[in-house]
């Protein structure tokens, strides 16, 4: 869809429903287009929705196929749950790697704090290296440099030292060059368990995945981010685009290859727990029970060289933070699928804080659609997954 092609309306009333039934408040903004017989309504929140005139009719099957050839989603098919990613009672014959794909600064260290608290998880902490990332040991040790594709059974070799896999979950957190996922997921299904699993009985490995997006206006959260937005703003604009429509395709890969993926908003993390726990555990059920307020204890579950950034439980570190007042931002609510929202304020000076948190001022016309539709595609898989 080229921005020329498209001609702005005024807000005008209209009820609908999002993908999967998610709902939405009804005033909006819509956008006709000349290249395609579509209605593109952008909601007040910032999300995007595409429908043929009139609405669809059911909210069982997304929205329409034009959609498809935008590469949103694929509407022919009715939305089906996940499937987990390990059975309750594990076979013993098989480890599930559990891959973290959240980029730098977005909150994959309070994710990690929660999933620690099985201890039925393996992590790569004895490393002790920064965050437990499998990657910064890697480098550590020149045995890779950044963003190089990997020799996946070297890989494996190297981590079997520091994983405690008499566990059923092995957790790797991925946090730059997310891109290499897709092809590392092949590699990982192929590869042939190292000695060290052998001598365990462990005869075959299998991948599962956790996509962690961050709604855009809760940058005020995080110290770096803050600095990196003061710094150079359409910078930032740009790589939150770009982290985030790689979230996207690596989604859609891994539903394409039936792969475990499940998708998780940062803000469910930390102000929807309960709601966010029911659908962790339902999706690794090997687990067993998480605690949502866990805190890894050093020398146990951390390690010094971690620098481990966690000091309070995720629950508490919720309770700390009011959405509304630090980032302009209403909490979802999962139960009715209503996915949370950056608000606009426009009572605040020269637009510090609107409706996507004051960045995507820094986009043109064309980045800005993209940036709602990777929002909408997360959105509709984090809201509708729920046991």
């Amino acid at each position: 869809l080229k921005v020329q092609d498209i001609i702005a309306c005024s807000s005008v009333p209209f009820q609908f429903q999002l993908p999967f039934g998610i709902t939405r408040k009804p005033m909006v903004t819509c956008i006709m287009s000349k290249a395609l017989p579509v209605l593109v309504v952008v909601v007040s929140s910032g999300m995007a929705h595409q429908i043929h005139r009139p609405p669809l009719r059911s909210n069982q099957t997304a929205v329409s196929s034009n959609v498809s050839s935008l590469g949103l989603l694929n509407m022919e098919e009715t939305f089906v749950h996940h499937y987990p990613a390990c059975e309750r009672v594990p076979d013993k014959s098989t480890r599930t790697i559990l891959r973290l794909l959240v980029p730098n600064n977005h909150g994959s260290t309070a994710m990690s704090s929660v999933l620690m608290s099985s201890k039925r998880l393996a992590t790569l902490c004895s490393t002790d290296v920064w965050q437990c990332e499998g990657h910064k040991f890697l480098e550590s040790t020149g045995r890779g440099s950044s963003g190089d594709e990997k020799d996946i059974d070297m890989v494996l070799r190297i981590y079997s030292r520091y994983w405690k896999l008499k566990r059923p979950v092995l957790l790797e957190k991925k946090t730059k060059w997310l891109s290499l996922a897709e092809k590392e997921d092949t590699d990982f299904i192929q590869a042939r368990p190292p000695r060290a699993m052998w001598q365990l009985g462990v005869t075959s490995l299998q991948t599962a995945y956790i996509i962690m997006y961050k709604p855009i206006c809760l940058w005020p959260m995080s110290h770096i981010v803050v600095e990196a937005v003061q710094r150079d703003p359409v910078a930032h604009a740009m790589e939150e685009l770009k982290q985030l429509e790689e979230q996207v395709e690596l989604h859609k890969y891994f539903r394409s290859v039936n792969r475990p993926v499940l998708v998780i908003n940062y803000a469910d993390l930390i102000w929807n727990h309960h709601a966010t726990k029911r659908r962790l555990e339902d999706f690794l059920p090997c687990l067993g029970p998480l605690d949502m307020d866990f805190v890894p204890e050093l020398g146990v579950d951390i390690f010094p060289g971690n620098n481990f950034k966690i000091t309070t439980g995720v629950k508490t570190f919720g309770k700390h933070w009011d959405p509304k007042e630090c980032c302009n931002f209403a909490v979802g609510v999962p139960r009715k699928r209503q996915p949370g929202e950056c608000l606009r304020d426009d009572n605040r000076p020269n637009q510090e804080v609107d409706w996507l948190g004051g960045i995507q001022r820094f986009l043109e016309g064309k980045d800005r659609m993209r940036l709602h539709l990777a929002m909408l595609y997360l959105d509709a898989f984090a809201y509708t997954e729920l046991p």
